[in-house]
């Protein structure tokens, strides 16, 4: 049966390009065309946003937000002081944007790898395989969304709550999926998304954070096995 997972939705275009490692590195693939171009001026502006968002995410990631500094983003991004603040109101609005981008586009594509599958194991195995190659190809943005973000205060530790609750809810469709295929499987416990959400996050913040083959692939397993325990494991609890 196809996979009608969860409700997200991404183009597949883009996540196949993400696997076969055509897409460009931060901030090449958004430059603007040299010289005279017909470009409109919300075109412009939006290829700037994309531009200082990816050098947001790439400062925070190699220095640490605190150390950042708006300079260090607009160097990067190759984008003028004047331009940031026509988009931003200071650091933390742009890496709060930078975060709620690359987590949206971390589980919305993670989504659409699952939906490409053919059986619920399947498209369990898919989408956490997605989740560790993008992980693995895009460390420092990762690492500045899933630690960084801390250094933010409450206005963080606001933005990374509707980030787990977005994990949650797709562990819950999943659920919901696979007992729709298969009625006698009853329904996981309480606060069992955000254990596995929680367990997936810390298995690939450890994986950056060691940074080998190995620890990818650990990850790889890992992950699998902690969304598949928290599907099916509770079928030899007793109630």
């Amino acid at each position: 049966m196809k996979a009608s997972f969860p409700t997200l939705k991404v183009g597949k275009e883009a996540f196949t390009d993400f696997r076969t490692g055509t897409v460009p590195h931060v901030t090449e693939h958004r430059r603007l065309p040299k010289g005279p171009h017909n470009l409109s001026r919300d075109e412009v502006a939006g290829t700037q946003r994309a531009r200082l968002i990816d050098a947001v995410l790439e400062n925070a990631g190699k220095r640490g937000y605190v150390a950042t500094t708006v300079g260090h983003i607009t160097a990067t991004a190759g984008v003028s002081r004047t331009s940031f603040y026509e988009q931003f109101t200071g650091k933390q609005d742009a890496f709060l944007a930078a975060y709620r981008e690359i987590t949206a586009e971390f589980i919305a594509q993670g989504v659409a790898a699952g939906a490409e599958a053919a059986t619920p194991l399947d498209a369990v195995a898919a989408c956490c395989d997605f989740l560790v190659d993008y992980v693995h190809r895009r460390p420092t943005a990762v690492r500045a969304a899933l630690l960084e973000i801390y250094a933010l205060g409450d206005a963080g530790l606001e933005a990374r709550e509707k980030t787990l609750r977005a994990g949650e809810a797709v562990f819950d469709r999943t659920a919901e999926w696979l007992r729709a295929t298969d009625p006698a499987l009853p329904s996981p416990p309480p606060f069992t998304a955000r254990t596995v959400v929680a367990a997936t996050i810390e298995l690939i913040t450890q994986a950056i954070w060691i940074g080998t083959e190995d620890a990818y692939g650990q990850a790889r397993e890992a992950v699998r096995y902690t969304w598949l325990l928290g599907l099916f494991g509770h079928r030899g609890v007793d109630a």
